[in-house]
């Protein structure tokens, strides 16, 4: 009779172990299981927006608009692929292809230093455009927006031409109402560059005669 009894008493917790265990409030607590809320190890992985990985269909890379982070991208992977390591055969080195005489005007004085040091070279990049801005600071405003060799000039697009073929080649250019072209060394025409990269956002890079990279 008391086997029985016990029996008899011990079946309501069975079934009441078995509803809880299958019951909503159950599912809810798997759901957050630590599978979906662990710690990551080492540093967070960060996740972008959809608008943040918008892709250039043309380049087949992250397309940043018309930012400066646009320009240097878009520039950086025309001379090299985007690549800090590279040198052409005539000498020219890192992302933006900087030659001798362009490294040692914004300071670098050493081409070993200066392929070895991504931060570097950014920052001799934005010190170019900042020298360069001064030096066609007086062009810059008097052409902007005229058509020239039917070219709309524009900001960047001569601070582009000037990285190619230097700022004394954009103002015989502009002086002589396009009929001065100059192209370098591969045979490519400064107002190739003008046209590519117009329209840019390059206010953040103030002209300054006396910029140098302080890295």
């Amino acid at each position: 009779m008391v086997n029985r009894f016990m029996k008899l008493s011990v079946l309501p917790l069975i079934a009441a172990f078995v509803a809880l265990g299958f019951s909503p409030s159950k599912e809810v607590e798997l759901n957050s299981s630590s599978i979906f809320i662990s710690e990551t190890v080492g540093e967070p992985t960060y996740v972008p927006y959809e608008f943040e990985v918008n892709m250039n269909p043309e380049m087949d890379v992250p397309f940043l608009g018309k930012s400066y982070l646009g320009f240097t991208n878009d520039l950086g992977f025309s001379e090299s692929s985007g690549n800090y390591k590279a040198v052409n055969r005539l000498g020219y080195v890192g992302k933006y292809q900087f030659g001798w005489s362009a490294l040692k005007w914004v300071g670098v004085n050493s081409k070993r230093m200066f392929l070895n040091n991504p931060d570097l070279q950014e920052e001799a990049f934005s010190t170019l455009i900042s020298l360069n801005k001064w030096v066609l600071k007086d062009h810059i405003a008097k052409y902007r927006g005229q058509h020239i060799g039917g070219i709309q000039v524009t900001e960047s697009g001569l601070i582009a031409a000037a990285h190619l073929g230097g700022a004394g080649n954009v103002i015989k250019f502009l002086e002589s109402n396009g009929e001065n072209v100059f192209a370098d060394a591969n045979n490519v025409p400064i107002t190739k560059y003008m046209k590519r990269f117009g329209g840019y956002d390059l206010s953040s890079i103030a002209p300054d005669n006396n910029a140098r990279v302080t890295l």
